[in-house]
């Protein structure tokens, strides 16, 4: 499989583990340590959309820095923070929305720079196995719902 299939299915992985939950349960707070489902959601979109401005740095050659993050809990919790606002049908938007705009960048990169390049190594990373781990976690969830 490609990267861009496997971002594909990682995305319809986690459309999967979402599916069936109401909005009650899509938005329990605490329902994974913290955070609810809708919040996991967010995370994620937030973190492809940190991986889209890392990719546009490694096309030029360089290495992205990814310390401007600091500490990542916070980092993570500021992004949380920053969409408590959203309703969920915001959430999925901007989920659907910015992995369409990953899957596009990712398609474009032509064999002549991941052949110079190589891949990544956090593009899978913070992308297939982060979104994995955390479509677990749903699954885990929904065990406990009965679900």
């Amino acid at each position: 499989m490609s990267i861009v299939d496997d971002l594909k299915k990682s995305h319809m992985d986690m459309l999967g583990a979402i599916q069936g939950l109401n909005p009650d349960e899509l938005t329990k707070e605490n329902a994974m340590g913290y955070w609810s489902v809708r919040d996991v959601i967010l995370h994620i979109a937030m973190w492809e959309g940190e991986v889209i401005k890392a990719l546009s740095v490694w096309r030029t050659g360089h290495q992205y820095d990814w310390t401007y993050a600091g500490d990542i809990q916070m980092f993570n919790e500021f992004f949380i923070e920053a969409g408590r606002d959203l309703h969920m049908g915001q959430v999925l938007q901007m989920f659907n929305l910015i992995h369409s705009a990953l899957v596009a960048d990712v398609s474009v990169i032509t064999d002549e720079i991941w052949e110079k390049r190589g891949e990544p190594d956090w593009l899978r990373d913070i992308t297939i196995r982060h979104n994995e781990e955390h479509v677990k976690k749903i699954n885990k969830y929904k065990v406990l719902l009965n679900k």
